[in-house]
Formats: C-alpha cells, structure tokens, sequence
C-alpha cells in the first residue's frame, strides 16, 4: 500500500469500561480466553442497549483507539444487535438504493415506489421465502433517516414485532433533487420474521442476483419524470446497520466512476494526457485529481471523506482498477499525508503541475 491513513486516533481510555474490556481482547493470545473476553465485550454491550444508554454506547465507538479495534467492537455491536436466541424474532433489513439521475437544469424524482411490488420480485427470486411473514416499504428514505434509527431500538424490534405489518416505521420518502447530475443515495427498509429452527425468511447480505433488474426497472418506471434519465443500482437486502455502511461506499463509487468519466472525457476531448493523483489529508479525507501534462490550469477534485469502516487500502486499490479499467497511464499514489489548505489558503489538491512541490 502507498497511500497513508491520515486518521487519528485517541489514546486508550482505561476508565471506559467497553474500552477497557474491548483492549483486554485485542490484547488476548490464548484462544479460549479470546471467547470469553469477546463473550464479555458484548455482555457490556448488551446492558449498554438494554439501558438505551446511547451514551455510553457512543463514547465508546468514538473512543478505539484503533481501525482493528473498531472492526472488532462494531461486530460486537452488530452480533448483540442481530442475534436472537428466541422462538421466534423479527429481522429489520434495509436495500441501500444507488440511483444515478441527469437532467438539463434543474427537477425532482418522487420518493415513493410500490413496496407490495418490489416485495413480490424479492420473493419470486427466492430472496425473501414464499412463505415469509414480511413487509417492505415503498418509501425511498434518505441515508439521515435510517442513521436516526439506533442500535437499541433495532434490538428492541428484533424481539417486540411479532408481524411485519406492524412494522412501526411509517417515514415518508425523501424527494431526489436533480440539478443536472445527481448520484443519490436511498434506501427501501422492511422487516422479515423468523422462526429459530425455520430457513431463512430473507437471505441478506452477497451479490445482486437475477431479481436485480426487475427491481432496477419497476424503480425506473416508477420514477420516471421527463427529461430526466436514470440509473437504478439496487444493492441486497442487509441488516440495518450493515446496509448503512454499504449503501455509503456504494455511493461514493458510483460518484467517483460518474467523475472520472466525465472528467477523462473532458481531458482527452481536448487532445491531451490525463493524469490522476491519490493523496491523503490531514482532514481525514483521501482526495483524487484528474488533470493533464499539458494545461496546468484545469483540472477536477474528487473527495472521499473517510468514515469509521473505510479502509485505506481498499480505496487505493479500487481507484488503481478504476483507473486501469479506463486506460490512464500515468496514476500517481502519494506516499505522505498533505495538508488541508495550501499556500493561498484554499483546499490542496495535488495536480500534474504541482507534484513535486507540493507533497509534504
């Protein structure tokens, strides 16, 4: 890996009780105590969820003093959240929803589909079972309205449904502005009830499979306005949290792939040599320009904000096929963290004609 992690992370904070127990378990070598220690992480975790100490819980996750930490304490979480040891249990899940829309000014989409015929496709391709208790939304909601829902309430739902229909999310959709180009993040939320020894009453989670594209369409048709051309890019159903994440990246790809696409046109339209720099800021940021060799005067930024799950390494190598895949020659990976601002007090972005004096 060339590109650096330019987050920081707080000094291990022994009076945290979760951090104290989550250290113990990073630190573990033998086997059997790993279990325990873990089985312990998620006892504090769960009297956290049971207490709706939002809190406590928070401080916790702000506090890893690690990203391997944070891997591990978010799966706690996730594991105390999504598992059941009852009859029978209810399973939230959301569909993070991609939509990639054009229109030459500026209109809307409208925020609703037919949830009964999206769960009717789910079912027909074997995601959701045939015979499963379960609901979906029509309501295309905004990433702030899922983020709203915390890890106690998703539990205290995994254990209070007992029908899908009552469902207690009654949110009405988010409306998808457009001004010329707009790549959206929305997502469908519903609830699957299952039974402990039953198959699966939704397969959550792997690849989009042949039930994609009659999603994609029932979506298009569904929210098709004049003028406006769109991309519909479901992803698979996941648990509440996991899709938050995903649903996240997911857009941020989709944002990147439409740039570089338009960018490399622009640059290459003009007869002239893209060249595109990686570097990672002092703001947590990883930054991407696309310039040329021959006009020092324009080029376009890119800004991948980093978050809590996303990994450094990930991103480097994503944007190095990206890249390949689209046949830029020259990709330059900056090996030291940049600042935020340069020499005029504006945001750093590191060009074909500024690489050598600026990198730190």
């Amino acid at each position: 890996m060339t590109l650096p992690d330019p987050r920081l992370y707080p000094r291990v904070n022994p009076q945290n009780p979760v951090i104290r127990q989550l250290m113990s378990l990073m630190t573990e070598r033998d086997a059997a105590q790993v279990a325990v220690k873990r089985q312990g992480l998620r006892q504090l975790i769960g009297e956290l969820l049971a207490a709706r100490d939002h809190y406590g819980l928070n401080g916790a996750i702000t506090q890893v003093p690690s990203q391997e930490a944070w891997f591990e304490l978010w799966q706690c979480i996730r594991d105390e959240v999504e598992q059941s040891t009852s009859k029978q249990f209810a399973i939230p899940f959301a569909i993070p929803l991609v939509l990639v829309a054009g229109f030459k000014g500026e209109t809307s989409l409208p925020s609703e589909i037919d949830g009964a015929q999206a769960l009717a496709i789910l079912r027909e391709h074997g995601v959701v079972a045939a015979d499963a208790d379960a609901f979906l939304s029509g309501a295309l909601l905004a990433p702030d309205l899922v983020a709203a829902i915390n890890p106690a309430q998703i539990a205290e739902w995994r254990e209070s449904i007992t029908e899908a229909a009552r469902f207690p999310i009654d949110s009405a959709g988010s409306a998808i502005a457009i001004k010329d180009e707009v790549v959206a993040l929305r997502y469908l939320i519903g609830v699957a009830i299952q039974h402990q020894d039953a198959a699966p009453a939704i397969k959550l989670g792997g690849q989009v499979g042949a039930w994609g594209m009659p999603l994609a369409q029932l979506i298009s048709d569904t929210l098709k306005t004049n003028g406006v051309t769109l991309f519909p890019i479901p992803r698979a159903p996941m648990s509440w949290l996991a899709a938050q994440d995903a649903g996240r990246v997911c857009q941020l790809e989709t944002r990147l792939q439409v740039m570089t696409s338009n960018a490399l046109r622009s640059i290459r339209t003009n007869g002239r040599t893209p060249v595109v720099t990686v570097a990672a800021h002092e703001n947590a940021e990883i930054r991407i320009t696309f310039s040329s060799q021959e006009d020092p005067e324009r080029w376009e930024g890119y800004v991948w904000p980093l978050a809590a799950n996303d990994q450094v390494a990930y991103i480097e190598q994503y944007v190095a096929e990206l890249m390949r895949e689209c046949r830029v020659e020259v990709v330059k990976m900056i090996g030291n963290v940049q600042p935020v601002l340069d020499t005029d007090g504006l945001p750093l972005f590191i060009t074909a004609h500024n690489l050598g004096s600026s990198i730190a």
